[in-house]
């Protein structure tokens, strides 16, 4: 039995490129000897909608510990190197840890990580997020944390966000077991960009928290002040 072959290779695939539109057929025959589909092809594949289809997934290289320049002063400090799939929702990374103290040695590894980010608008916040991971040579712990609050607006670019913070893990070893703690935060943003007229983004966060264990007895305070600039050439 001899193949059809179809009327498509048959004709110059440059000419009448332009001409995209699929004619109407009636069966599926009709559709695979249909000579227009070459044009239909090169239409989409220019188009780049192949590529919009699937967003890529970004990628992070784990760089930490190592400095510019070493220095014969410097002090000894953990070292990792690894990469990081995933950045907003969910996130995957491994990496090769080097401890800088003496008699450890290096270890792989694996750490994983879902969140839902509280969100920047007014009004009642929330977020949660969960994760876990583990070293070959230690042990698995899973780690989980929630936040809620509110955020208002004080003044003109002057933004007040109180909120209340749980988080906890459980490692899964004999004699560690499960942590938690409370962690209310006050934290006062403004947004210097819009108050001043500049042509960058800049912004000033101060923020206070006080964490209290659930468990334990290490009660710990703490105070971050931030300036952020970041300028966009044209």
């Amino acid at each position: 039995m001899q193949l059809p072959i179809p009327r498509g290779a048959l004709l110059d695939p440059d000419v009448n490129g332009t001409d995209a539109a699929a004619p109407v057929v009636a069966d599926s025959d009709a559709v695979v000897f249909n000579p227009a589909l070459a044009a239909i092809g090169r239409a989409d594949t220019a188009s780049g909608a192949h590529l919009r289809a699937r967003a890529p997934i970004p990628v992070d290289i784990i760089r930490k510990g190592f400095p510019a320049r070493e220095t014969m002063t410097g002090a000894d400090q953990d070292r990792s190197v690894g990469f990081k799939l995933g950045q907003d929702a969910f996130s995957l990374s491994t990496s090769l840890n080097a401890p800088a103290g003496p008699g450890t040695s290096r270890d792989a590894r694996l750490d994983w990580r879902w969140a839902r980010p509280a969100s920047t608008d007014p009004g009642v916040i929330w977020g949660v997020s969960t994760g876990g991971g583990g070293a070959v040579g230690g042990n698995p712990e899973q780690t989980g944390d929630a936040t809620i609050g509110y955020r208002q607006q004080l003044f003109p670019h002057l933004m007040l966000t109180t909120q209340l913070g749980m988080a906890g893990n459980y490692v899964f070893a004999a004699g560690d077991g499960f942590h938690s703690a409370l962690t209310p935060e006050v934290k006062l943003s403004v947004d210097l960009a819009k108050a001043a007229d500049l042509p960058w983004q800049a912004s000033f966060d101060l923020a206070l928290a006080r964490k209290l264990p659930l468990v334990a007895s290490d009660y710990e305070t703490r105070g971050t002040a931030l300036l952020s600039l970041k300028y966009r050439w044209q």
